[in-house]
């Protein structure tokens, strides 16, 4: 009886022992090795740092168109230097101005040709070009056309370049302006429409927009 108490014991003795070896305390020590390994990596990861980069400054640029050293806006340029009285049927005249871009940036132009409402403005033929008055020649502009070889129209507007023409900033270029009384204005002598001793009002308007 007492050997088997012993026995019984020293047996109970050993798996308390293994038990307590393979028991939850190892493998809370064994968890809290991993939960630490977690930490250590997580507080590598909360590293951080920043960046910035400026830009410079923006501003916007500006057109300016101007004619002959002059705005024209909202008043017109009194092109005075080109006129005519006493036109007969087939005489030209011409003149030329400087169109400029005081501006900071290119522009585009262009021109338009507008008459008043009289009967002679459907007989006066007109052109732009990029040369000079040649008072010899019939006082007709030299260089090439700009735009086409138009009629006015009365009381309307018509366009007076080809396209539009570029300028840089502070650039500028000269304009020739020649205007003809068509040889069929005398047609209308002896007829009620009769063009001897009228006048018309012309304008040219330059529009200039952003290259």
């Amino acid at each position: 009886m007492s050997r088997q108490e012993i026995s019984s014991s020293a047996s109970g003795f050993g798996a308390r022992a293994r038990s307590l070896m393979s028991g939850g305390r190892p493998r809370a020590i064994a968890s809290l090795g991993i939960v630490l390994g977690l930490g250590a990596f997580g507080t590598l990861a909360a590293w951080s740092d920043t960046a910035t980069a400026t830009s410079g400054v923006f501003s916007t640029g500006s057109i300016d168109l101007q004619i002959d050293g002059q705005q024209a806006n909202p008043d017109a340029y009194a092109f005075t230097s080109w006129s005519k009285s006493g036109l007969y049927p087939g005489e030209r005249s011409s003149a030329k101005l400087p169109v400029q871009n005081t501006g900071s940036t290119p522009l585009n132009y262009t021109i338009t040709a507008s008459a008043s409402s009289s009967d002679l403005a459907d007989h006066m033929v007109f052109v732009l070009k990029d040369g000079e008055p040649n008072g010899e020649s019939g006082n007709k502009c030299s260089g090439e056309n700009l735009g086409p070889v138009d009629r006015l129209v009365k009381g309307g507007e018509v366009e007076a370049l080809d396209g539009p023409r570029t300028l840089q900033p502070g650039e500028s270029e000269y304009v020739c302006f020649q205007i003809r009384l068509h040889p069929d204005a005398a047609d209308t002598a002896d007829t009620n429409n009769s063009v001897e001793g009228k006048s018309v009002d012309v304008a040219f308007n330059f529009h200039a927009t952003t290259a």
